[in-house]
């Protein structure tokens, strides 16, 4: 299950990341007048699944005292 979420988290930031480039390099003369805003929006929303696709992807530590 974890595999499958981090699948899911990691295909959600690409498409994330690919927007947020898109805001950076964004000529267009709406996005342009909005443009600091909506870098804040993108590094908010970017930053977080980054963080959470690698945390589902490290292993898992295997707590062998419980076991014992």
């Amino acid at each position: 299950m974890r595999k499958l979420l981090a699948v899911l988290s990691t295909i959600i930031t690409i498409f994330a990341i690919k927007e947020a480039v898109y805001v950076f390099i964004s000529t267009e003369p709406d996005m342009v007048k909005q443009k600091p805003i909506l870098i804040i929006i993108a590094l908010s929303i970017c930053i977080p699944l980054i963080l959470l696709s690698l945390w589902l992807w490290s292993p898992r530590k295997k707590n062998n005292d419980l076991q014992k």
